[in-house]
């Protein structure tokens, strides 16, 4: 075993003693004898940029799709007559200043014939509902309530149909 580690160190050794250092000390001679560079390259200034005037601020956002679209001046538009248009002089009812999504059922009671929904909102308020109030954004009239959700007919605009009546419902989380 010995034997095999000299023979190993040997071959190493012998290697390395014949390394060509002349060669590489003359390329490196060369390589500091060279002249250090080039000039540098001259760049010439950016020109100023011109402001660019946006003339479609006042146009509907090519990101939105039509249909979910909700502007009040469209809803001027249309004529009032409008079977689907909502009541605009009806007074507002707390639970319509959130969206539907962020509203949550959190019970029902039945009280003297009458199912009563405990609604909760994202502020934190537990607010108590009946058939025929409001909740939602889109001006959602509660028609149903059971003992798992709420039906209810909300009212939205779309430029294509003017406004349309859409089924929704609120159901308890489990």
């Amino acid at each position: 075993m010995k034997r095999l580690m000299w023979v190993c160190c040997s071959i190493v050794v012998a290697g390395c003693s014949d390394a060509n250092l002349d060669q590489l000390d003359t390329t490196l001679a060369e390589i500091r004898r060279a002249p250090g560079g080039q000039a540098p390259d001259i760049i010439s200034p950016l020109p100023e940029p011109r402001p660019l005037d946006y003339r479609y601020a006042e146009v509907r956002s090519p990101f939105l799709a039509p249909e979910s679209v909700h502007s009040q001046d469209a809803a001027l538009l249309l004529p009032e007559a409008s079977e689907f248009a909502p009541d605009q002089q009806r007074a507002t009812e707390p639970l319509e200043q959130f969206q539907l999504q962020s509203l949550r059922l959190v019970g029902t009671l039945g009280m003297g014939g009458q199912r009563v929904a405990l609604i909760a909102s994202p502020d934190g308020k537990v607010t108590s509902v009946r058939v025929g109030n409001y909740l939602g954004s889109n001006h959602g009239r509660i028609t149903l309530i059971s003992s798992q959700e709420i039906t209810l007919v909300e009212r939205v605009f779309s430029q294509q149909q003017g406004w349309q009546e859409r089924q929704a419902a609120l159901a308890i989380d489990e």
